[in-house]
């Protein structure tokens, strides 16, 4: 008898544990074919719908083979004519007039642990030439943290390049910016970050952006921005210890383009302009264009392309224009 008596606070221990999970996977999709899934929504972007579900574990669903989602949990959603809203996906919200999953371009968790409201990726390449014995190095990685409305971004990258004559040139950079969504499309972006460029005979920049924008496209593929602004610069050449600062303008336009077929295809290209206001007749100018190819699940192969133009670089630069193609391969976490 006293063994049975200590059996029961086990026996509800673990029956307990398993209500939890099964309370925590009440989210449901209505499927095209009539089937209906059960389990519990992660986040949509870019027309896949990330599910969790018993057994198989997460699941992508392409958003147009839904025909309804419900849920009581929380979540950030992102409607096509850029409202952003925080709210359950019951009956509720879906009543609402223009309302309706085509519409819905972005859901995203709102969890309450920290490490639930990261994602991010990690990329590595290396290439060699024998022909000239080029060997080069290139790392780069990302972590977004999101809240309501808002994304914390910390990025670096790193391309090193070594030939055979002992000349070694660097290009790096890390960022951390702040990035919080307006009414009606726009956003607004603060940004510390420090550069590197020995190519362009920069040896330190701290920059400090301050930048304004509006979304002009978001649909379930396709993503493009502009933005405008000011930046401050503290910039050092190389071979010098000496530093100065200027003011500079800021235009930019990105543009995304997702494709969830077989395979998953992504190509990214950002363009940066900055007209020199303190050093009139400075113009630098910044391109990046990357794509990556999905080989299986959070894997992937790219290639990223940069080219970085200075018109008045500093000394030591060994050239007033950097471009580069690299190959990389990387893993993405908490998408």
């Amino acid at each position: 008898m006293r063994k049975s008596v200590l059996k029961i606070p086990g026996l509800i221990i673990m029956m307990t544990i398993s209500l939890m999970g099964l309370a925590q996977k009440t989210d449901t999709v209505l499927l095209r074919n009539g089937n209906i899934v059960t389990g519990e929504i992660k986040n949509m972007k870019f027309a896949k719908l990330s599910y969790d579900v018993d057994g198989p574990g997460t699941i992508s669903i392409k958003w147009e083979h839904i025909v309804k989602i419900s849920s009581n949990k929380t979540f950030q959603v992102t409607m096509q004519n850029g409202d952003v809203l925080i709210t359950r996906l019951d009956s509720v919200f879906f009543e609402q007039p223009n309302i309706t999953l085509d519409r819905i371009i972005e859901i995203v968790r709102i969890n309450d642990r920290f490490i639930q409201r990261l994602d991010g990726s990690i990329n590595l390449g290396f290439n060699y030439a024998k022909s000239n014995s080029d060997l080069q190095f290139n790392f780069n990685s990302s972590i977004t943290y999101r809240k309501p409305k808002a994304e914390i971004n910390f990025k670096i990258s790193s391309v090193i390049t070594d030939n055979a004559t002992d000349t070694m040139t660097k290009k790096q950079d890390a960022t951390f910016d702040f990035y919080r969504k307006l009414e009606n499309s726009f956003y607004l972006n603060v940004l510390l970050g420090w550069q590197q460029n020995t190519e362009l005979g920069l040896e330190n920049r701290f920059i400090l952006p301050v930048v304004a924008g509006k979304i002009l496209l978001n649909n379930n593929h396709q993503r493009l921005l502009t933005g405008a602004g000011l930046s401050g610069n503290l910039e050092q050449s190389s071979g010098s210890a000496e530093y100065s600062t200027s003011l500079e303008g800021m235009l930019i336009i990105s543009f995304k383009e997702f494709k969830y077929s077989t395979p998953k295809i992504s190509i990214d290209a950002r363009v940066a302009i900055f007209p020199g206001i303190s050093d009139w007749g400075r113009l630098r100018m910044s391109f990046n264009l990357s794509s990556k190819i999905e080989i299986f699940k959070d894997f992937n192969v790219g290639l990223n392309f940069y080219d970085d133009f200075d018109n008045r670089p500093p000394d030591g630069a060994l050239s007033k224009n950097d471009f580069g193609i690299n190959f990389t391969i990387g893993y993405e976490f908490g998408k």
